[in-house]
């Protein structure tokens, strides 16, 4: 339950309606707390400068001023913010579009100028004839206030989309998350071989899933607690990222007399299907998302090199921390050390082909940005420590991939040499296999 509360709680908080909600919420809170604080304010108080100080009409006539011109602000936020979604999807790529509404600084500018308008709405439907004693004085100057914020925030917030579709500032963003999630998902150390027990070879009943859909996350904990309670073994077939149909294997349970519908039910609880994939424990989405900005900017309409060339220096950053840090552990034990639950573990290794070969395959005529991914697999030889000949074999094959697709584009001999050598320098920095 904990993993499926994450998930939607990213869901939720990533989304454009729930922060403003929150904060129009407040302003209500807020304006109406004001309104209250203005009946027990001391005799003359209103008089202090910084507090507004006129009749009831003038304050009904500046608190719709305020009104009128924040709802315009509001317009022009709003209709700014859905060009940037626009261009972000039509010259970026649609999936990168969640991480624009999921910035918090857009939610933070859209939430405030929600929050003042309802705040001057509460106020100004209060204020009726009198005299300016009978003024809710701290409102009306905290309105005045509020306003003079939300006009700062629009010159903050424009410069902030402004710069927020640059291609450079894109390809940081998407490489930070995806750094946060490989320090999440992944170990800082790696676990000592043939340690962990072998999953169970047979006696096994398969299980599938309710629905079709991507796994979009998968409650590693509410199946390790289910199988304990029921004293049996379960092994994992599918991992977050994965499309699944109804009738699949989703997992098999150990042993199989012990499979009950109640049972079944509750690992299928475990497990989340969703329509997207999302990056709660999909470390692989990242590296896709990134290689979706090199494939679009080496596409013939846009035919941008050097943003390519940027996303393969982030790729090889973000591919740097997977490698020096350990696979997941495949099995997991409830309370007493008992193995309970055998899972496809996610090695460091299994990144590299999806984080280099959609890049590779699009910049086959491209032999600056071929010679920098050649250069960028040389720089990783120091992380490959410890990790395995297993990743330092699936780079030398990404180094043959890349010659092989340059020899095939019919580059220049000129260009063809030059990302032979840039190969040739990796695979030297790489070393041999043992």
């Amino acid at each position: 339950m904990g993993q499926r509360l994450r998930l939607y709680w990213g869901f939720v908080s990533g989304g454009l309606w729930f922060l403003p909600t929150v904060m129009a919420a407040a302003a209500v809170l807020l304006a109406v707390g004001l309104l209250r604080l203005g009946a027990v304010l001391p005799e003359g108080s209103a008089g202090f400068w910084l507090l507004y100080s006129g009749d009831a009409d003038s304050a009904r006539e500046l608190l719709a001023a305020m009104l009128g011109g924040m709802i315009s602000m509001a317009s022009l936020v709003v209709s700014i913010t859905m060009v940037v979604l626009t261009l972000a999807a039509g010259q970026i790529g649609p999936r990168l579009v969640r991480s624009f509404m999921a910035d918090r600084q857009t939610q933070a500018s859209l939430g405030l100028f929600a929050a003042v308008i309802l705040y001057l709405l509460v106020v100004l439907r209060t204020i009726e004839g009198g005299s300016a004693a009978e003024v809710p004085h701290a409102a009306v100057t905290g309105g005045t206030l509020l306003t003079a914020l939300a006009i700062l925030v629009l010159l903050l917030h424009v410069h902030r989309l402004a710069t927020s579709i640059v291609y450079d500032n894109v390809v940081r963003r998407v490489g930070h998350d995806l750094d946060g999630i490989l320090r999440r998902m992944l170990p800082e150390r790696r676990q000592a071989p043939g340690a962990c027990p072998a999953p169970p070879a047979g006696g096994l009943a398969w299980v599938g899933l309710d629905g079709h859909g991507y796994v979009q996350g998968v409650d590693h904990g509410a199946m390790v607690a289910a199988a304990a309670a029921c004293g049996v073994r379960v092994v994992l077939a599918l991992r977050p990222g994965d499309y699944v149909l109804a009738r699949g294997r989703a997992f098999g349970i150990h042993p199989a007399a012990a499979c009950t519908p109640a049972l079944a039910g509750r690992l299928r609880g475990a497990v989340v299907l969703g329509a997207e994939r999302t990056e709660a424990q999909d470390a692989a989405l990242g590296f896709q998302r990134l290689s979706e900005v090199a494939t679009r900017a080496l596409s013939p309409g846009i035919n941008d090199v050097f943003t390519a060339v940027a996303v393969v220096d982030t790729v090889s950053a973000s591919l740097a921390l997977a490698l020096g840090r350990g696979a997941q552990p495949g099995v997991l034990c409830d309370g007493e050390g008992e193995p309970r639950l055998f899972r496809p573990p996610l090695d460091p290794a299994d990144l590299v082909a999806p984080a280099l070969d959609p890049m590779r395959q699009a910049a086959a005529g491209s032999p600056l940005v071929l010679c920098r991914m050649a250069a960028a697999m040389g720089r990783l030889a120091p992380y490959l420590d410890g990790a395995g000949e297993r990743a330092r074999a699936i780079l030398l094959a990404q180094l043959d991939a890349v010659e092989e697709g340059a020899g095939k584009a019919g580059l220049a001999q000129r260009d063809l040499d030059m990302v032979r050598r840039a190969c040739a320098a990796a695979r030297r920095e790489l070393g041999p296999l043992s």
